[in-house]
């Protein structure tokens, strides 16, 4: 089977097909040719035989009066001054019969008119007729006029024409053209098979690149996109899914990295906890409520590795238009139950967004938790927004102990941050507000002056991509 498709691939049917249209329509051509040449030789014919025939009509008209009278012209005078106004032609003769009789021969007849079969009938013709012949010089065609004055039958005037060569020029030009369409037909099947390959090759790189992936040899594969038709979108589109394929093995694989790395600590202390189990009820509470404690931080763990793996997906964010003060407000209320702190909400920036309104509103209450976290009971908390050159800023300022400027650029780095992380945190909050920004075409970004606390803020453009 796989010999087969190679056989008669995509490219074979391509060309095979072109071929088998381009040879019908050359077929086509010669019948066409065929048919309209026999049509303008039998036209040419037609006028030839009837223009001798209207030339004598002509002069037996000039004599109408006085033909075969006593003293006027006869018909065989009349066809002996026609036939010798006709130039000698090798392809038509003229013959004319009176009484029945052979009377005159034009010169230089092809065949002796006079000895053919067909001359008796010709001779006693009641009306113009017309005909053809196969004879030693070929097909010729023939007219008969029967000249009559008074209803008497004076003579039968004949005139042929051999269409011998004619026929023979038609069939050297339908032959030309045949072997003219074989070689075109050629030609267009090696430029046909050349186009087919340079047309498919994107697909042939697709098929290798795509067994590449599915073997897990490069996830990194890509098609060179050489043109803007179909093909070349076909593997625009295949790069673009490559792409995406790459971003969810590489979210998924930072996922069980992350997992496996943050689970650690917490099932360790669980599993210690229960091989220690002891029997005094107080302790067993004890116990029991420390392995909740991990449970419960195992859960927000995986549900913040989840977030985090999921922010380079392209359903991450359901994008709608966000009234930026209602937004700001609505987070500040949330705010005010999260602890007792001297709240002070200021909605600097107006107007709508388009951006994820929960995904924003989970990325600064992240960013609160974190200022929380830091200060005590009656500390000045800031939550506000901001306009920037065609971007706004959400942020959260606390007036604790601040950031270690060594800590600043890791700050946001999941893997490689230096900061510690608080007791009973997962260390993920700075991380995912990093990745929400992400998400909306954005940044993070974090200024602080130690003993006088830090300023985090989510810069995100008013129409996010």
């Amino acid at each position: 089977m796989a010999g087969r498709r190679r056989r008669f691939g995509v490219r074979a049917r391509v060309v095979a097909s072109f071929l088998v249209l381009l040879a019908i329509a050359e077929l086509a051509s010669i019948v066409v040719l065929q048919q309209v040449g026999d049509r303008r030789i039998d036209d040419q014919v037609a006028r030839n035989l009837g223009s001798s025939a209207d030339d004598l009509r002509a002069r037996l008209t000039s004599v109408e009066g006085t033909l075969g009278q006593p003293g006027g012209p006869t018909f065989a005078d009349v066809v002996t001054e026609h036939l010798g106004a006709q130039p000698a032609r090798a392809d038509e003769a003229q013959l004319a019969f009176v009484d029945g009789q052979p009377f005159a021969v034009s010169s230089g007849a092809p065949v002796p008119l006079a000895e053919l079969a067909i001359a008796s009938t010709w001779s006693t013709v009641p009306r113009t007729t017309t005909g053809s012949l196969d004879t030693a010089a070929g097909e010729m065609r023939w007219l008969a006029v029967p000249v009559r004055s008074d209803d008497r039958l004076l003579g039968v005037y004949v005139t042929t024409a051999f269409v011998a060569d004619q026929v023979d020029a038609l069939r050297s030009t339908i032959v030309t053209v045949s072997l003219v369409t074989v070689l075109v037909l050629i030609g267009a099947c090696l430029l046909a098979w050349g186009a087919a390959g340079r047309a498919l090759s994107p697909l042939r790189d697709l098929a290798s690149t795509a067994r590449s992936v599915s073997s897990g040899d490069d996830l990194d594969a890509h098609i060179e996109v050489a043109s803007t038709d179909e093909v070349g979108d076909l593997a625009s589109s295949f790069n673009e899914m490559l792409d995406n394929l790459r971003v969810a093995f590489d979210s998924q694989k930072r996922f069980l990295d992350g997992a496996a790395h943050e689970l650690r600590a917490p099932i360790t202390i669980v599993r210690g906890h229960l091989e220690l189990l002891d029997d005094d009820p107080v302790e067993r509470a004890k116990d029991i409520d420390v392995v909740l404690d991990e449970v419960d931080r195992m859960a927000r763990l995986v549900e913040e590795l989840r977030v985090l793996a999921r922010s380079e997906r392209p359903d991450f964010l359901a994008l709608e238009d966000v009234d930026l003060g209602a937004l700001v407000a609505d987070i500040g209320r949330k705010a005010e139950a999260m602890a007792p702190r001297e709240w002070v909400v200021e909605p600097g920036a107006a107007g709508v967004v388009r951006a994820d309104g929960q995904r924003l509103t989970q990325a600064v209450l992240n960013l609160v938790d974190n200022a929380v976290s830091v200060t005590s009971e009656g500390t000045r908390i800031e939550i506000g927004s901001s306009d920037g050159d065609g971007t706004v800023a959400l942020w959260v300022r606390d007036h604790g102990p601040g950031i270690d400027p060594t800590d600043l650029p890791s700050l946001f780095d999941r893997e490689g941050r230096t900061i510690s992380r608080r007791p009973g945190g997962t260390g993920l909050g700075l991380p995912i507000v990093a990745a929400v920004a992400r998400a909306h075409g954005g940044s993070a970004v974090a200024e602080s002056t130690p003993g006088d606390g830090a300023r985090i803020e989510i810069r995100i453009p008013r129409r996010s991509p």
